[in-house]
Order: C-alpha cells, then structure tokens, then sequence
C-alpha cells in the first residue's frame, strides 16, 4: 500500500534529473544574459567618459585659442620665441607640437588674470597640458605639466596662414620660415587619433587679441 501512494505521489530519479538540467540551462541562459548586460554597460560607460574627456579637451582648446595674444616671449636660452610655435615633429618627448601666448582666465571679479604661456604636447601615449608660471622664461624654468586626454597615439597640427601670404595653404610649422611672428595664421588644423579609434580632426579659426577688429 505504502509503496503505491510513493508511486503515485513521488518522482523518479529520471523526472528529478530533467529538472536538474533544465534549471542549469535557465541559470546558464540567466548568468549569460546578465554578463552581456553588464559587460553592454561597462563600455557604454567607458565610450561615455571617452567622449566626455574628448569634448571637454576640444573645448579647453577652443577657450585656450579663443583669446591668443601676439605676445612673444624670451625663452629659458635667452632666445625670443614668437607668441604662436607649431612643431610638426619634435626631437624629444619633452618638447611641446604647440606653444603660444593666452589671456589670462577672468578672475570672479570679472578683472583678467595675467597672460600665460601654454603649450601641449604627445608624451607616452597621453596629450599633456603644459604651463609656465611667466611669459618670459628664466634660465632652466620647468613648465607645470597637467594631463589633458589619456589613450592617444597621434596629435599633430596644421597652420593655414593669412590669404594675403603667398602660397596660403596649410603648414605644418609656424612661424614660416623660423621668423618671429608678430600676427597669426588664419586658422589651425588639430588632429587627434585615439588608440582605438579614428582621427577626430577639428579647425579653429583664429582672431588675435588685441588686433585690429579683434575683441
């Protein structure tokens, strides 16, 4: 009698294990499914915080050229160095691919602060801001280096010189010719190649402080 009830009341080792491997399929399909999902949202995360950064870097660029000054400096070597230089290779990893003279940033009372020498440059893989405490340089003076945009392996520039210059198209060095510059070429070309991504190119055009016409 008891052996009857178990029978009809009871499952068999076979009814067991088909139940056992269809909860091990849903909780493979399961663990699948929410490692895709997190997976899905670390790199939307991660494709987020990189088009932060690169917007942000753009941006502090734009401000930075937005109020360029035809200052020239004297340099650490005595040397006079036109308020806007464009490398198009440079010999060591220290060296800046642009340096140039800006206004100093507006203080919270609205008075301007004093204008600052600024230059960025490639250094291991990282686009590095670089800023020296004054316009002119004293003898071995060491620019304060800030990291501006991690994961890059190009940045080069281009300088379209005024249309009244013979042969205005666009160069890879500013001043032409090594001269000292005393206005600005009409606009600079920025390219700037993630590690794993396209080149993400961007023009300025240029309006010199303190110009005729200029704001």
């Amino acid at each position: 009698m008891n052996a009857d009830i178990w029978n009809r009341h009871g499952f068999t080792l076979i009814e067991v294990l088909v139940a056992l491997a269809i909860f091990a399929a849903i909780a493979l399909i399961s663990h699948r499914t929410l490692s895709s999902i997190f997976d899905t949202r670390e790199r939307l995360d991660l494709q987020s915080t990189t088009l932060r950064d690169q917007a942000l870097f753009f941006a502090r660029l734009e401000n930075d050229l937005l109020v360029l000054m035809p200052r020239a400096i004297r340099n650490g070597d005595g040397l006079s160095e036109a308020a806007l230089v464009v490398s198009a290779a440079t010999s060591t990893a220290d060296d800046a691919v642009i340096v140039f003279t800006r206004a100093g940033f507006a203080a919270g009372s609205g008075t301007s602060a004093a204008p600052q020498r600024v230059g960025y440059r490639l250094k291991n893989n990282s686009i590095e801001m670089l800023l020296w405490d004054g316009l002119d340089h004293a003898p071995r003076a060491a620019p304060h280096v800030y990291p501006a945009l991690k994961n890059i392996r190009e940045f080069r520039w281009r300088v379209l010189p005024q249309a009244t210059d013979n042969n205005a198209a666009w160069r890879l060095n500013w001043p032409i010719g090594g001269a000292l510059a005393s206005g600005a070429p009409a606009a600079l070309e920025v390219t700037v190649t993630p590690a794993d991504g396209a080149p993400l190119v961007r023009v300025f055009a240029l309006r010199l402080l303190g110009a005729p016409g200029a704001s």
